[in-house]
């Protein structure tokens, strides 16, 4: 889980992006997505800075967290599992000819000051979850989401990070594609989604309830947030 102090310097990195050691990797409207290597590996990170101007944030938590929503618009999610201890096992898929990768990681959220909200992945071993055969078990993996309500409240900023070890070997141009072509493809995604809820809670409301403040509109919590 991030402290505070983590929470403040993401804050100031979507006002002012750190990016030293960093290279511009991709850009889209109001996103940009920066890499750098990992130190002593071949391997590489991510972060991802930018703007959803008409996302409140509760609306891209609920997108984000709620896994079984999520099925109905991450394309490359095959299937999850909810274990004990905040613990979920993810299953994705990768781009032909590579086989499916697994993960299972703790899934922590937790609100700050402000409205802010931190979600925060990380692998751990759970023998609830064995290796399974023609699936390739990530034992790497960690993703940090900071949402911050912009301040008329109708959308949210966002610092993301994100790393992983898929295994095996990957040729560096299908890795680089994969990462142009799909953290964009993400991002629309994610944003849409969390539009098809908010259109969603209007139907349900009615026309009488239009005029309430969507902050009274309650969430559905997926998981404990942590205060």
């Amino acid at each position: 889980m991030f402290t505070e102090e983590q929470v403040n310097e993401a804050l100031n990195e979507i006002k002012t992006p750190n990016v030293t050691g960093w290279d511009l990797f991709s850009e889209v409207p109001n996103f940009k997505v920066y890499r750098r290597a990992v130190p002593n590996s071949a391997l590489k990170e991510y972060k991802v800075l930018g703007t959803y101007n008409d996302l409140p944030t509760r609306y891209l938590l609920r997108a984000y967290t709620d896994l079984d929503f999520r099925k109905s618009w991450d394309k490359n999610m095959v299937d999850w599992k909810a274990l004990e201890n905040h613990r979920l096992h993810f299953t994705a898929k990768f781009p032909w000819p590579l086989s499916p990768r697994d993960y299972v990681y703790e899934l922590r959220v937790q609100e700050f000051k402000g409205g802010v909200v931190c979600v925060n992945g990380k692998s751990v071993n759970d023998e609830s979850a064995p290796e399974r055969s023609g699936t390739v078990r990530v034992d790497e993996f960690r993703q940090d989401v900071v949402i911050q309500p912009t301040a008329e409240g109708n959308g949210c900023n966002i610092w993301f990070g994100y790393y992983d070890d898929p295994k095996g070997n990957i040729p560096t141009g299908i890795i680089n594609w994969a990462a142009r072509s799909g953290i964009p493809a993400f991002l629309s995604s994610l944003r849409e989604a969390g539009h098809n809820l908010m259109k969603k809670d209007a139907e349900e409301a009615g026309q009488n309830e239009k005029a309430r403040p969507l902050s009274t509109i309650g969430i559905p919590d997926p998981v404990p947030i942590d205060c």
